[in-house]
């Protein structure tokens, strides 16, 4: 890449995860590793809360990249900030997001059916929602296609645990 092109990397990861929603037929599987079909936010299991220092004392967590996790966070940054202080900007900003309730970052204007969905983002329920967005909470505003790769998912999630704390 030369000196005069240096947007090039972050734009192409920008579009990377723009575009229209894949697998929204029921029982679509979003690539591998992804759930098997989206659960809906009304039946689904979170599991443990943990702090976020437990999460990542957990071996997928331990082992993942975290320099690409930070390169994959820039499709996020399009819209999300995470450092205190920061504002919202197209949608809430991430800071504290683990164990907060969803639709709950105050100031941020939520679509109804976040608003309405009652879960805790863990690592669980944030790979699921970044699998297939639109699939997993239908109605939110999120316009993210998903993040189809589960090594991709693994490595954002333990980035954004370090960062967003």
């Amino acid at each position: 890449m030369n000196a005069q092109t240096p947007w090039i990397v972050p734009v192409a990861l920008l579009l990377l995860g723009c575009g229209p929603p894949a697998g929204n037929a029921p029982g679509t599987a979003g690539g591998a590793g992804a759930p098997a079909a989206a659960a809906g936010p009304l039946d689904f299991d979170v599991g443990e809360i943990k702090t976020a220092e437990e999460y990542l004392a957990e071996p997928r967590y331990a082992q993942a990249d975290l320099e690409r996790g930070e390169l994959l966070s820039l499709t996020c940054r399009a819209c999300h900030t995470w450092s205190a202080g920061e504002a919202h900007l197209l949608g809430p900003t991430l800071e504290g997001l683990f164990g907060r309730r969803s639709g709950s970052a105050p100031g941020f204007e939520y679509s109804p059916v976040l608003r309405a969905a009652d879960i805790i983002w863990t690592p669980r329920a944030l790979d699921a929602w970044l699998s297939d967005p639109s699939g997993f909470m239908p109605g939110n505003n999120m316009p993210f296609a998903g993040l189809h790769s589960a090594a991709d998912r693994q490595d954002l999630l333990a980035f954004l645990l370090t960062a967003t704390r």
